[in-house]
Order: C-alpha cells, then structure tokens, then sequence
C-alpha cells in the first residue's frame, strides 16, 4: 500500500490542478511552478543580484553620464582601452 501512496497523492494532485502540497496537517508545504514561473523567478534573482554589484552600478553610471552628442567610440579603440 505505500507504493501506491505517492502515486495516488502524485494523481491526485494533477486532477485538482493544485499549485501548491500541503503537509499531513493540511498546512502549505511547497509551490509549485510551472517552467515560465520558474524561468521568471530565477531572472528575478539574477537581477537582483546585479543590483547588488558596485562595479556594474559604476559602469552603469558612466555610460550613463557619456553625452549623446559625442562621436561614438571605435571598437578597436575601446579594446586597446581594456
């Protein structure tokens, strides 16, 4: 009987279309996400992650603070630069 368990929680879970397991107590357990929610979660933490980086903020910035009006720089010039 308790092979089946799993399985009958694992049916019944897909026929009610729940987006969440609840414990024993009938209490959340867990989330469940589809891939796209999942795909969008883990952009989320990449974004907050680079919110969090000073040299990004700084190149951000600099590249934010250029004036339009300038003639744009050469690839190669920029990579000598580097």
């Amino acid at each position: 009987m308790s092979e089946n368990v799993p399985n009958d929680l694992i049916r019944a879970l897909r026929e009610r279309g729940a987006r969440y397991v609840v414990n024993a107590q009938g209490q959340p357990f867990a989330v469940l996400l589809t891939l796209e929610e999942y795909e969008h979660y883990l952009d989320l933490i990449d974004d907050e992650a680079d919110s969090q980086d000073a040299e990004l903020a700084a190149r951000l910035n600099e590249a934010a603070s250029r004036s339009t009006g300038d003639e744009r720089q050469a690839f190669r010039d920029y990579l000598r630069q580097r």
